[in-house]
């Protein structure tokens, strides 16, 4: 799963420079505890998940001054298997 987030600028950075962007998730544990990146980058590859298993994330912003709130928790399933295809088409050609 690809988590993104949208970058902080002019008025929402606290009249600083972002610095990073920290962005948290529950693995499997019920809590949102564990952290998986502190990058300046706006988005994570989260790999290893479990198909049909949700997964929860939060994300905030640091600047010289220190760490923002926390965003909103975002919750996400894993797909597992694809879904079936519809039927496919033939035609003969010559």
């Amino acid at each position: 799963i690809e988590v993104t987030w949208s970058e902080l600028v002019d008025d929402a950075t606290g009249n600083s420079v972002i610095l990073s962007y920290n962005l948290y998730w529950d693995d499997g544990t019920g809590t949102l505890d564990v952290e998986l990146c502190d990058t300046i980058a706006t988005s994570f590859i989260v790999t290893g998940l479990v198909g049909g298993s949700d997964y929860k994330f939060k994300v905030r912003a640091s600047n010289i001054y220190d760490y923002g709130d926390f965003s909103e928790v975002y919750t996400v399933e894993a797909s597992d298997l694809p879904s079936k295809p519809v039927i496919p088409t033939v035609s003969l050609t010559g």
